[in-house]
């Protein structure tokens, strides 16, 4: 069985003494020189289990995979970002309602400026380093539309549906011209939403759907699925993150979606369930890292061994542990490490 942590911003300044300000993710060397201590710092922490690199060398990274960080799409979208030195970038709700909304284009992303930052880091790799590794967060469509409107979003569902369908497919556009262009540069694009899937399948393109807890399966049917089935027609192998913690409400709408390869289960979702309704899915496991900073070891081993029996097929099943803060020493970090290689032993 496959294995994996990521942590969040506030860990990375505490123990590796990274800044994540706008140079982070604008200035590719300064990028590659922090990505360089991150690596250095897994390893002399959890090296014992595989992860991190002894004395690493420079990889010419667009965005990062050891982070989870979405912004760049919202954007696009017309969004306000703030960086913070501990914190994943902010994004700032644009709160479009049902009578904003109408008059609302998706911008051409091509023509922002954060846009022409990413094609001149791109082409400074590529002389530099002759390629690029694109690890930038895939952000979900309704993820999307939410940074757009916020709980406005919920309501418009019922009140202006006709509207939220189409800034829904715009958004769906961009998204995959974004894509595609991430894609001219590699198979391997999906490792900014979830690390581990560079290890199960990494060609698969994977959308973030943090926020398809919030509603129900019949309004992921009617609004949302055509979206994610337009980004597989995109993408070929596709996948589908839902960090929510009741996946099983809403496995029965992807399990319709054609080219799904992978699912990410939410913590606290019946994972039988799931494995159920989606027997032939290479599905990651969510351990939860606010259960992690609590547990005692005994009670780690116990739930990840009961997390791995429940999804476990022929398919393919793996386990991480995603946005563990500076508050979760390494020592509890080791427990959940030293449980998932009992549990593959």
């Amino acid at each position: 069985m496959k294995y994996d942590i990521t942590f969040h911003p506030s860990w990375w300044h505490k123990y590796a003494g990274v800044d994540f300000t706008e140079q982070f993710f604008e200035d590719p060397e300064y990028r590659m020189e922090c990505d360089v201590k991150m690596r250095q710092t897994l390893y002399d922490h959890f090296g014992a289990y595989g992860i991190g690199e002894d004395k690493p060398q420079k990889r010419p990274l667009l965005g990062t995979d050891l982070l989870a960080a979405g912004y760049l799409l919202s954007a696009f979208a017309g969004c306000d970002i703030v960086y913070q030195a501990d914190n994943s970038p902010q994004v700032i709700c644009k709160e479009l309602d049902e009578d904003s909304i109408e008059d609302y284009e998706v911008p051409d992303p091509t023509a922002h400026p954060l846009w022409k930052n990413m094609e001149e880091q791109i082409a400074y790799l590529q002389e530099h380093y002759g390629h690029v590794e694109t690890y930038i967060n895939l952000m979900g469509i309704q993820n999307l539309a939410m940074d757009l409107m916020g709980q406005e979003l919920m309501v418009c569902y019922y009140t202006a549906p006709e509207e939220v369908e189409r800034v829904l497919g715009q958004l769906t556009d961009m998204t995959i011209t974004f894509g595609k262009r991430m894609k001219e540069l590699s198979d391997d694009v999906s490792g900014g939403v979830t690390a581990i899937v560079r290890q199960t399948v990494p060609d698969c393109y994977l959308t973030s759907n943090c926020s398809v807890e919030m509603i129900s399966q019949e309004l992921y049917e009617e609004f949302l699925l055509p979206c994610d089935q337009k980004l597989a027609d995109a993408f070929g192998s596709f996948g589908v993150h839902h960090c929510g913690q009741t996946m099983e409400h809403v496995v029965e709408g992807y399990a319709k979606l054609k080219g799904l390869t992978f699912a990410e289960v939410g913590a606290g979702s019946d994972v039988a369930a799931v494995r159920k309704a989606l027997p032939d899915i290479w599905l990651n496991l969510r351990y939860s890292p606010a259960r992690l900073s609590e547990a005692s070891e005994e009670e780690i081993r116990a739930e990840v061994k009961a997390l791995y029996e429940a999804g476990k097929a022929p398919a393919g099943c793996s386990i991480s542990c995603v946005g563990i803060d500076g508050n979760v020493a390494p020592e509890q970090v080791i427990r959940f490490l030293q449980a998932c290689r009992d549990v593959a032993d």
